[in-house]
């Protein structure tokens, strides 16, 4: 039936079918291979996927990924790359865009990209750093990971940032990875003068071509640096005018902008006889979450106490509904729920396959994709070296020679 049918019209049917059924329609003929792994096809695939998010995946010691549901959660573990080499550190996702993820370890010497849908994957070189010859210095290193659509290219950025015990002086690098020419550089930033450090272990969220950084000042005054992937460049933004309290932030790309979400909480116990993590002494009270809208803050809801549970610590956004009414949190990294925000009435989501997986953990909206990243290097546990890689039949693009699957 398929030879009676016109090429764009097969083309149009393709584009919005799952991965999973394309990995298996590449075996129909030649011609419907050559059809899928070109890189026109790819990014049609790509467009159409970027529509809505249907599954979510999950960031802690494992990494585990659900379809988006209403009312049960079936998560499934992952098997990164990472897993392969041996003795490595646990590994996180430091950023993600098109479906493909930029997964670090916790030691910040292994950087991988990383496509759960076509299991393709890339080592990255390590960013080349100076590091100050003093051991009086701690360091506070994030990461961004996105597209510029100037140059067709994937880019990390890294920011890293040393400060010394007295916090008398400190030292900065910027670096951007590119794709494309699988190489670090070194990028001028000009706001390094205001005296600004990263929050530690806050990597940056993108959202169409911009990366956005949560920095904080000596003085604990947070704001946002945004990186301009197309232009390299960092400029400042201000947080909306909250209220003043004990607060934490968080961020997230929501319908294509920018959201805030201010969580307002009190200690559990007084802080001078609390022993343990602080992360864990605390009491949420209620949430703001604001949309940056035409360069401007646009307070959106507040989410209160009561209508979420009595005893949570936190909040994070998740994603929005298919028909925009409904919110799915994550509460205390360890479960979630629709908030609906009409009725403004919160209903727990069945979780199912994280037994195995250790809490708090981060939660990440994104789509199935063909996008492919090279690996022309594998880490064999055994050895612990890197050979060759060998072509299987069934390896899918795994010819592509860069994330935008040019040919």
């Amino acid at each position: 039936m398929a030879a009676f049918l016109p090429r764009e019209l097969i083309t149009e049917i393709l584009t919005k079918l799952p991965v999973k059924s394309l990995h298996r329609f590449k075996c129909v003929s030649k011609s419907w291979n050559s059809l899928i792994t070109s890189s026109k096809f790819i990014k049609q695939h790509l467009h159409q996927t970027l529509i809505s998010n249907t599954n979510i995946i999950i960031s802690t010691n494992s990494i585990a990924s659900a379809a988006i549901s209403t009312v049960k959660l079936r998560f499934d573990i992952v098997n990164h790359p990472l897993n392969n080499i041996s003795h490595c550190p646990p590994v996180t996702i430091s950023g993600s865009v098109h479906g493909v993820f930029l997964l670090v370890d916790s030691s910040k010497k292994t950087i991988c990209l990383f496509n759960p849908s076509n299991k393709t994957n890339r080592l990255v070189p390590p960013a080349p750093s100076q590091k100050p010859a003093s051991d009086d210095f701690d360091i506070v290193e994030v990461f961004g990971f996105g597209y510029d659509s100037v140059t067709d290219d994937y880019k990390i950025v890294r920011l890293a940032q040393w400060e010394n015990c007295e916090r008398s002086g400190f030292y900065t690098e910027t670096s951007v990875y590119s794709m494309r020419n699988d190489s670090w550089k070194s990028v001028y930033d000009e706001t390094v003068e205001v005296g600004l450090y990263p929050l530690q272990e806050t990597n940056a969220i993108v959202v169409e071509e911009l990366l956005w950084f949560v920095m904080i000042s000596w003085d604990s005054v947070q704001v946002l640096k945004c990186f301009d992937l197309r232009t390299s460049t960092f400029s400042l933004v201000d947080f909306p005018e909250y209220d003043c309290g004990n607060m934490t932030v968080s961020l997230r790309s929501l319908r294509g902008c920018l959201c805030l979400l201010v969580s307002y909480h009190k200690h559990r116990v007084d802080p001078d006889k609390y022993v343990g993590d602080p992360f864990f002494n605390r009491k949420f009270l209620y949430g703001d979450v604001w949309e940056m809208k035409d360069c401007k803050w646009v307070k959106l809801f507040r989410v209160r106490k009561n209508e979420i549970h009595k005893q949570c610590m936190f909040l994070r956004l998740v994603t929005y509904s298919k028909d925009e009414k409904s919110m799915l949190i994550e509460v205390d990294g360890a479960w979630f729920g629709w908030y609906d925000l009409v009725t403004k009435k919160f209903k727990r989501v069945s979780v199912h396959g994280l037994e195995a997986v250790d809490s708090p953990y981060v939660a990440y909206p994104y789509v199935e994709t063909l996008v492919s990243v090279v690996n022309n290097k594998v880490v064999s546990k055994k050895e612990g070296t890197r050979p060759k890689k060998t072509i299987k039949k069934n390896d899918f693009l795994s010819r592509d020679s860069s994330l935008s699957c040019d040919n």
